[in-house]
């Protein structure tokens, strides 16, 4: 076989030609060593490669590639990643830009092609290029391959005169359905904080949410952690009381909630009259998401639902045509019965959401996870199958059966997916992974957060320890996540108007880690003193500097986030608009008052005191709202 043809020049080489580079690419299928390892272990593989070869990376392991670039340029970086497990993390970013680092986390368990753009300051002529895989829960392996960034134009550094504008949301229409305006999905960015929990059987063996994929468990094996007969591994629930995880959020500083109703292993927290479905009310004769739904409400939590798409019980899940078995852990192969056998798992997913979407109230978010087809591609691509839109096709080869269908009154039509949630929860706002395109997306791992201010609504979700749903590292003080580091992630996504929605894993008995809850109360100590700074603020209205600063505001007030990294006893912000006048300023912390001088737009903060490598928050008040 003849060796691929290599377009890009080996970096020995690039990085003498550095001002005249517009492209380089890394595919590691030469053997050229143009990467380094910071930390852990990574080598250039063939098994489980995107193409011909690609680098895997075990747990713990960051790996950096040094770029050459040519100054004042826009450049598009592509690049292919994937995790072995769904319960595990990637981070890619680019540093030693400032404020044109970027970040992206990722914890697909495909290959899948992620595309993001940066700028470079006219004074900047390199950068790094950096993958990191997180704590997992297993020995299980991230990979990276075919890396390009090409230089696409030219760039202008941004020169503030004052207070720009405020970036505008588009609202946009996929699959005959529209996104929620943005009156309906402003509690998101009001509330900024809110409680993942992912419970369900998988508690019992402690070993993670992808439990029963990682190890090829079969379905019946595993229905055995729902009755005593599994010993120690036994989700016994015993001690589910779902007022103590609410006590637990408003302790944290949460104003909303999210509970995992059902994971990929198809077991249901609820009562489901689907006839295939395996549910806590046959197992506990409890329904665990009405009492979820009750103790939320009780609390003034805003309600959220985690819903998966995708069921591992199901051998068509990996064969939706029956002729064509991905490759999987529990021995199925093609096999012409697996088509039906995936048209079931559709029904029951449309009978169970709507359970969902009508049994429990208004409901306020919901979570879609799983919409790709035999852990393949991307969720888009899987819409075809779940009919995700407004409306089903009277020609799909996998129709619902008309007693699971919901239809359109004024139109007779049946209703997909999403057409279906809209029906019953007009007001709800669900996310980008059932195929639609969502209201939200997310960011998801506990990978930094980098880069401008983000468009749309962005929620950050993360989880403390190693695994979302409970393992045992949950249990040890030194693999939980440090204050440092939880404030610093809150803190990125303050400044960048996004929300956070911060996970923890009950254990089997339905209890929060001792330490998990320690430090998230330590964290909810911290919200509550600087909850001005954080609830009903938006991020802006200057870009933030990474590391340094950033801002958000309120009103009149204008809260500088100083990073840890910025080390002057003064500071400069960035102009505001004629007639904006200081009226004072202070630290959101201690209350103690910042001396200030202003000449003409142009504000300068005297003695403030940065806390290095950790956070400082000082308040500028205005005699004028900021927008």
């Amino acid at each position: 076989m003849k060796k691929k043809f290599k377009l890009s020049i080996a970096l020995v080489l690039v990085s003498v030609m550095a001002f005249s580079q517009n492209a380089i690419s890394y595919n590691f299928d030469d053997g050229a060593l143009n990467w380094s390892v910071k930390k852990g272990k990574a080598e250039v593989v063939e098994q489980g490669a995107y193409k011909y070869k690609a680098l895997r990376m075990t747990p713990n392991t960051s790996i950096a590639f040094e770029l050459p670039l040519v100054p004042a340029s826009f450049y598009k970086l592509v690049a292919w990643m994937r995790t072995e497990s769904g319960a595990d993390n990637m981070s890619m970013q680019i540093t030693n830009l400032g404020r044109n680092n970027i970040s992206l986390t990722n914890a697909l368990a495909t290959w899948t092609r992620f595309e993001r753009t940066f700028n470079v300051s006219d004074n900047q002529t390199k950068g790094t290029l950096e993958f990191i895989f997180g704590n997992s829960q297993g020995n299980t392996f991230a990979w990276v391959d075919e890396i390009s960034i090409q230089r696409i134009g030219d760039y202008k550094e941004m020169v503030y005169d004052g207070i720009p504008e405020a970036p505008v949301r588009e609202v946009k229409n996929d699959l005959g359905l529209e996104m929620q305006p943005d009156e309906k999905i402003a509690w998101m960015l009001d509330d900024k904080l809110g409680m993942f929990v992912h419970w369900g059987l998988y508690a019992g063996p402690a070993k993670g949410e992808w439990y029963m994929e990682n190890s090829g468990v079969q379905p019946e094996e595993y229905r055995k952690l729902a009755y005593p007969e599994s010993g120690e591994q036994y989700f016994d629930a015993k001690d589910f009381d779902a007022t103590q995880w609410t006590d637990l959020a408003k302790k944290m500083g949460a104003r909303y909630m999210c509970l995992t109703t059902q994971h990929h292993d198809g077991y249901a927290l609820f009562e489901s009259q689907y006839m295939n479905a395996f549910t806590s009310k046959q197992t506990h004769n409890r329904d665990f998401v009405k009492e979820y739904v009750d103790a939320c409400r009780q609390a003034g939590m805003k309600v959220g639902l985690y819903k998966t798409l995708i069921n591992w019980r199901f051998p068509g899940y990996y064969d939706v045509t029956g002729t064509d078995c991905k490759p999987n852990k529990f021995g199925y192969i093609t096999d012409a019965s697996h088509k039906e056998n995936a048209r079931l798992m559709k029904e029951e997913l449309y009978c169970q959401t709507k359970e969902l979407m009508t049994k429990y109230g208004k409901i306020d978010q919901l979570f879609w996870d799983g919409g790709w087809l035999g852990q393949q591609k991307s969720d888009a691509e899987g819409a075809y199958f779940w009919e995700s839109g407004k409306y089903m096709s009277n020609d799909n080869l996998w129709p619902v059966n008309p007693y699971f269908r919901d239809v359109e009154e004024s139109t007779g039509k049946a209703l997909g997916l999403m057409g279906m949630v809209r029906k019953y929860q007009p007001d709800i706002v669900t996310n980008i992974r059932s195929g639609w395109i969502g209201d939200y997306t997310n960011e998801e791992g506990g990978g930094a957060v980098k880069g401008e201010i983000r468009k749309g609504v962005v929620e950050k979700c993360f989880t403390l320890a190693p695994g979302w749903g409970y393992t045992k590292g949950m249990e040890n003080p030194s693999s939980i996540m440090s204050l440092r580091d939880i404030k610093r992630i809150f803190a990125d996504c303050m400044v960048r108007n996004m929300c956070c929605l911060i996970n923890v894993g009950p254990d089997r008995h339905g209890n929060v880690p001792q330490p998990v809850a320690q430090r998230l109360t330590e964290f909810g100590s911290w919200v509550n003193a600087a909850n001005e700074a954080i609830f009903g603020t938006r991020g802006g209205p200057w870009q933030p500097v990474d590391g340094e600063y950033g801002f958000c505001y309120k009103d009149n007030v204008i809260y500088i986030y100083f990073l840890g990294g910025y080390a002057s006893d003064s500071f400069v912000m960035p102009p505001v608009n004629s007639g904006m006048k200081v009226v004072k300023a202070y630290n959101v912390l201690t209350k103690e008052r910042i001396k200030t001088k202003q000449n003409g737009k142009n504000i300068t903060l005297k003695e403030v005191k940065p806390v290095p490598n950790d956070l400082t928050i000082i308040a500028v008040v205005l005699n004028k709202n900021i927008r």
